[in-house]
């Protein structure tokens, strides 16, 4: 097995350049699986969620993915998968999609397949960024190995890493770079606006049963998971960043495993640069570990948009014109970064944990609501008309001035709420759904 040099440490983020004619969006979409009770639906049964993806294999043909003889997800031939997460949530990966139309086509399609799964189970599948009514404890973990691994250091390292792990849900946006420094420049604007997507897209009011206490419970889990790979990484956000002090980065984040004849090796708490080092790290080793961050915007080799709660299928889609609109126009992407490049990162930590907490209420760091931060960045996004059209839920959210978060929590502190969260919910179902985009 060949060792790995500085030059194939780089060679895994520069694999992701692409030409401007060949830039692509992806989506990857998560809901949690709903007995008609609302309760957490078990991975384990006749009537779990391995059943359920038994039954969508055999709706769609997709190529199966085992784990020790387990079904952990499927794959369609044009890159399209459906997967699991640590607590059997679902998760929808498109394929590379040229057009916010084919992004769209391919989330209407898997509705029409949730659809299916709906009508011959009864489960609903909901697009919001907390379990409505389970707690870690009353969820089955996915016995799957890397989660062996995962689950006792995250335990460790925040006190809220299993709520993450079990209980919550986001959505990523996946979106191209044309080279080195424009992947970083990518990288620390997403950074550098993690606290406006934050607050555009909160999503999770409520949690285990109850009012959460934040417009975005989800996004403050992610703020006690673990501070050595999550957040907002402050060393990412300087203009001058480049990809080597990406590597950098990577070199210092605790490592958790690494695999040797098909089996994960424990390595928890050790750094890459020490494994290095050692000489024994090898490019497989290096990719595992580029998977094991989770910071509110990463490289996979692509850029990782992930720092919202999941949203209901025409958000999600308006999302990601969002990302097009900012990312594929380079004055709109320079306009983008201009708008909070001259927060501190003191400021930025405090305007991210005020999104989490009241949404589009949160204060910037001039006092003025994030509301009219995110105003700004929308008008600045560059689109055709027809791709602007995506944006109408956004657009109509923003006018209201409140995330679905916001809502939400209006809502259940409303005197006349008769405390039933789920009909609270109930647009965010996605079973619900046959034309994504409405």
């Amino acid at each position: 097995m060949p060792t790995l040099d500085r030059d194939g440490l780089l060679a895994a983020l520069t694999r992701g350049h692409r030409t401007a004619s060949e830039r692509r969006l992806g989506v990857e979409f998560e809901q949690f699986v709903l007995a008609p009770d609302g309760s957490a639906v078990p991975y384990d049964g006749p009537a779990g969620v391995e059943a359920l993806l038994e039954q969508a294999a055999e709706l769609t043909g997709w190529k199966r993915s085992e784990e020790s003889g387990r079904l952990m997800g499927l794959k369609a031939a044009d890159g399209r998968a459906l997967t699991l997460e640590p607590g059997a949530q679902l998760e929808f990966g498109s394929s590379p999609c040229a057009t916010l139309d084919g992004v769209r086509a391919e989330i209407e399609d898997y509705c029409r397949l949730l659809r299916g799964l709906h009508d011959r189970t009864g489960y609903g599948f909901l697009a919001v960024g907390a379990h409505p009514s389970a707690r870690p404890e009353d969820i089955q973990r996915l016995p799957k190995r890397r989660y062996d691994f995962l689950e006792p250091w995250l335990r460790e390292a925040g006190s809220l890493g299993l709520w993450m792990m079990k209980t919550t849900c986001g959505v990523q946006v996946n979106f191209d770079h044309l080279d080195g420094a424009d992947a970083m420049a990518k990288l620390r604007t997403v950074f550098a606006l993690s606290p406006l997507f934050n607050a555009m897209f909160a999503n999770s009011a409520v949690r285990a049963g109850g009012d959460s206490g934040y417009a975005s419970w989800r996004g403050h889990v992610w703020t006690d998971t673990d501070p050595g790979r999550c957040g907002i990484v402050e060393a990412l956000t300087r203009e001058d960043t480049t990809l080597e002090d990406y590597v950098e980065w990577m070199l210092d984040v605790p490592m958790l495993f690494v695999e040797r004849d098909h089996e994960l090796v424990d390595m928890r708490g050790r750094s890459f640069r020490d494994w290095m080092a050692d000489g024994r790290a090898t490019m497989a080793d290096w990719e595992l570990h580029l998977s094991t961050p989770f910071p509110e915007v990463r490289f996979r080799p692509q850029v990782e948009l992930r720092c919202t709660d999941s949203v209901a299928p025409p958000l999600l889609l308006a999302l990601t014109a969002l990302v097009q609109g900012l990312f594929y126009d380079a004055d709109a992407q320079q306009a983008a970064w201009q708008l909070t490049a001259h927060w501190s990162h003191t400021e930025r930590q405090a305007a991210w944990h005020a999104a989490h907490h009241d949404g589009l209420a949160g204060a910037g760091p001039d006092g003025r609501p994030l509301l009219d931060w995110a105003r700004e960045l929308v008008s600045l996004a560059v689109l055709s008309d027809a791709d602007r059209a995506y944006l109408k839920p956004l657009t109509e959210l923003l006018a209201d001035g409140r995330s679905p978060g916001e809502r939400v929590r209006a809502a259940m502190r409303a005197p006349d709420w008769d405390g039933s969260v789920l009909a609270l919910l109930a647009g965010n179902c996605c079973a619900q759904v046959t034309e994504a985009a409405g």
